[in-house]
């Protein structure tokens, strides 16, 4: 019985989820194309197509893909403190329940402290290196 809350905890997260989709789908195209222009704009990225296009080199690459990666592993971590606080709030005073909801929370919190370092020390080896290759400070 207890797994079958934690399959309706992530059923209905994951309902959630996708219905945000479908609210972002509807929006009008233009006024998410100015969003998605905005955003990139901010964050330095181009579009890339055309004869002209921008290239991108692989150290870049691999640090998008690296950020991603931190991005989506941070995500997880997130939704695993959060199940633990929802199988908390429901333990009715049951004592094994709330271990179980500790469990959750305390390895939720362990696997963020970890992507964290992570991306600490990925982002100073990389900010070496590129100190190493260039001979000046990456901005």
């Amino acid at each position: 019985m207890r797994h079958f809350h934690t399959h309706i905890i992530f059923l209905l997260t994951v309902v959630a989820v996708l219905s945000l989709v479908t609210v972002a789908l509807a929006s009008p195209r233009e006024a998410l194309n100015q969003g998605l222009q905005v955003t990139g704009t901010a964050g330095s990225l181009t579009a890339a197509t055309g004869a002209g296009a921008e290239t991108t080199d692989l150290p870049t690459l691999l640090g998008r893909v690296v950020n991603v990666l931190f991005g989506v592993l941070g995500a997880i971590f997130l939704t695993v403190v959060l199940i633990g606080g929802f199988q908390w709030m429901i333990a009715g005073g049951s004592e094994e329940k709330v271990m179980k909801a500790k469990g959750f929370i305390i390895n939720g919190i362990n696997g963020m402290i970890v992507i964290f370092l992570a991306y600490a020390l990925t982002y100073v080896i990389l900010y070496a290196l590129g100190f190493a290759i260039t001979g000046n400070a990456p901005t």
